[in-house]
């Protein structure tokens, strides 16, 4: 990386975008430096390698998700007018546990 002063952060407000994207770019000797991105996963000992050759991809959309009373849903959440949370199943039991 390249080695800058330290700076007041207020004096970052007076530079330009180009000033600061120049700051913030990456030379081919910081990537040299930080291998390759495979090599970037922690320290473990080897146990990413599962998560470098995984069979599949990862569901973020959490699709396969048991929400109890999900299937309570009615037409309006259906095309998106109703709150999520003033279903039973988002609400909190805080009055129950008191």
């Amino acid at each position: 990386m390249t080695n800058h002063k330290p700076t007041n952060p207020k004096d970052s407000i007076n530079k330009t975008t180009e000033e600061l994207a120049e700051e913030a770019r990456v030379t081919k000797e910081d990537l040299k430096a930080l291998g390759p991105k495979s090599a970037n996963l922690s320290d473990d000992g080897g146990d990413d390698e599962q998560l470098l050759h995984r069979k599949d991809k990862i569901d973020f959309g959490g699709e396969g998700l048991d929400v109890p009373g999900s299937e309570l849903d009615d037409a309006q959440e259906k095309i998106g007018s109703e709150d999520e949370e003033n279903n039973a199943y988002s609400q909190s039991n805080e009055d129950e546990e008191k």
